[in-house]
């Protein structure tokens, strides 16, 4: 017998199973044609770069877009659909590359550097380009840097250009480094959360912003000094690159008032006074003056040249032939235990990769590359294990820190047989520290409590929900503190120092590549390329071709990269909301700690290292 309800319960019951298939078609009709417009556009690229025909004197356009970086950061499908702010990155490889291969290529004329779109690198990753550049121009093929407006960044890497050009309209006057710390004291207190910090050394500083609304003094130290170092390598740079006189680029800056009435306000006429440009050229008479010097692209109606990108992949890169093999083993990003995507680094994902090259017969040494202010300690120790296996294989094992190398990230390096590092290099950080947010007296606002029974004093004592034990406290401090004399422990065996030494230059405390040599932490100064060399002399090698040991991409993966550039400048911007450059700053603040996943709430991770642009 059929009742009423039933009735009702079946009618209702149609309707949203109809709704619910309806859907799932409706979502597999829009992801299949997601991904036929990836598959399709890969393969028209594909196609496209095979048959690139190079003109003759034609330019090599430079033109990276978004941040530079060591490797990209992996994409999902979801993210490049709905995020509202997603990434552009350029690879600092792939640019070198590209000025390698065109240097002796007789078709490229010359290279213009498209520098609109770049919008900062750390400065370790402009000297490098900019070594690039000046390693090009032996060729005595000109370079010439064209923008509407110059970043900070981007001015570094112009002004190592034959001629740089700027928009009468433009900018291209730098403004100095600063970095600053969003903080959430008084935020976290009025919400009632407490925050369990437990930490070792007097500059580790990553916690802070947890327990103060101000940047400490020995963290405000700390920072000065790696941000003086680094703005004095700027200026140096481009005032060397551009003829400019010692120290008139601050000069500039401290009269920066009366330098822009005497430019009438003029910013673009006050760059070309000062030397940082050579001429302002309207959009119209750029493209005139680059159609001479290359030929026109009537198809485009523009000059001929092409995108570096679509060079590498129509010319290849740099051939590698050679038997014995110095590998590149990549780490960037925070250190995670576990397997992680590309721009993190996860202890079984890259160990893997270590292992893979420790068991290559052809491979006679390997170099880390790291680019981290590290995340988990017990991730940072496995790595550093599995490099140590390495040597223990009679393989030698070189640290190459890139712009950050420091806390984890020095703690992976420790054991190398050497460690090299830029001048410009944040590293050190040796220290260590444990976080545990709890928000008991916020749900006690609402009447909400927890209650039980445990076996043990320590069965558990720590609890989002509950707060933490005096002894379960008691317990995370002696791991804190049993930690940081591993880490100093570890430092002292790698580098041949007493542990005392090291503990007078740790304490979580932040250094330059340059004053970490003085300091007996870095063994000498050069960037990958010194590095690799000194790999294969360590190995006995002379005749060697580089590995560059990376992570086997999917089938999506490979996809998305492809296209990950080209979407994010397509995508529409879906949050206009006014708050999301506070929402933005929680974010990037706090979601470090969301995703650093150490068992012992043990971290090397180093906070105050300077995020500069």
């Amino acid at each position: 017998m059929t009742t009423d309800t039933s009735r009702k319960r079946g009618f209702f019951y149609r309707i949203f199973r109809f709704l619910w298939r309806s859907l799932k078609a409706f979502n597999t009709i829009v992801f299949g044609f997601i991904a036929l417009f990836i598959i399709s556009a890969l393969l028209f690229g594909a196609i496209d770069s095979r048959g690139l025909k190079i003109p003759k004197g034609g330019a090599l356009i430079v033109n990276p877009a978004g941040v530079l970086v060591e490797q990209q950061t992996a994409v999902s499908t979801a993210a490049m659909l709905l995020d509202n702010d997603l990434p552009q990155q350029a690879l600092v490889k792939d640019v070198i590359d590209a000025l390698v291969l065109a240097k002796d290529d007789d078709k490229i004329g010359f290279v213009v550097l498209d520098l609109d779109r770049l919008q900062y690198g750390m400065l370790p990753k402009l000297q490098r380009i900019a070594d690039a550049i000046t390693e090009f121009k032996t060729s005595d093929k000109k370079v010439i840097a064209i923008a509407s407006n110059y970043s900070q960044s981007a001015l570094y890497i112009a002004a190592h250009a034959d001629e740089v050009l700027l928009n009468p309209e433009g900018l291209a006057i730098p403004q100095g480094f600063a970095t600053y710390q969003a903080y959430f004291k008084t935020l976290l207190e009025n919400a009632d959360v407490s925050v369990h910090v437990f930490t070792v050394g007097k500059y580790k500083s990553a916690t802070e912003p947890f327990y103060r609304d101000s940047m400490s003094d020995e963290d405000r130290e700390a920072r000065l000094e790696i941000l003086t170092a680094w703005w004095k390598a700027y200026t140096d740079g481009v005032e060397e690159a551009r003829g400019m006189a010692a120290g008139s680029i601050d000069a500039m800056l401290r009269d920066g008032p009366e330098q822009i009435r005497l430019a009438q306000g003029n910013l673009a006429r006050l760059a070309l006074e000062k030397g940082l440009v050579d001429r302002l050229v309207t959009n119209t008479e750029r493209r005139d003056y680059l159609i001479e010097l290359a030929g026109e692209d009537k198809k485009k109606n523009d000059y001929q040249g092409v995108g570096y990108k679509q060079y590498l992949r129509s010319a290849g890169k740099p051939a590698q032939q050679k038997a014995s093999k110095i590998a590149v083993v990549t780490a960037v990003g925070n250190i995670l235990d576990g397997d992680a995507p590309a721009g993190e680094i996860g202890s079984t994902s890259l160990t893997r990769l270590i292992r893979d090259a420790r068991l290559d017969d052809d491979v006679k040494a390997i170099v880390l590359r790291i680019d981290s202010g590290g995340g988990s300690k017990t991730a940072s120790e496995i790595i550093r294990s599995e490099l140590q296996a390495v040597q223990a294989a009679g393989i030698p094992v070189v640290a190459s820190m890139g712009s950050v190398a420091a806390s984890g990230g020095y703690w992976i390096a420790a054991s190398a047989d050497e460690i090299w590092a830029t001048p410009t290099t944040i590293t050190g950080s040796i220290g260590i520290f444990g976080l545990l947010p709890s928000f008991e007296k916020t749900l006690a606002r609402y009447g909400i409590y927890s209650d039980g029974i445990s076996t043990t004093p320590i069965a558990g004592g720590a609890s989002a929900v509950r707060g933490i034990t005096p002894e379960y406290r008691e317990v995370l401090q002696l791991l804190i503190e049993a930690g940081y004399q591993q880490f100093l422990t570890t430092v002292g065996d790698g580098r041949d120092m007493e542990v005392d030494a090291v503990h007078e230059v740790a304490q979580g405390r932040i250094w330059t590549g340059e004053k970490a040599r003085q300091l007996g932490l870095v063994d000498e100064l050069g960037d990958l390329e010194q590095a690799i060399a000194a790999a294969a002399r360590l190995a006995d090698v002379e005749d060697y071709s580089v590995l560059y040991a990376e992570p086997k991409l999917s089938i999506e993966e490979m996809l998305l990269r492809r296209l990950k550039s080209s979407v994010s400048s397509m995508l529409p911007k879906i949050n206009n909301n006014p708050f999301s450059w506070l929402a933005n700053t929680v974010r990037r603040e706090i979601g470090i700690l969301g995703r650093l996943n150490d068992p012992a709430n043990a971290y090397v991770l180093c906070g105050n290292c300077p995020t500069v642009r």
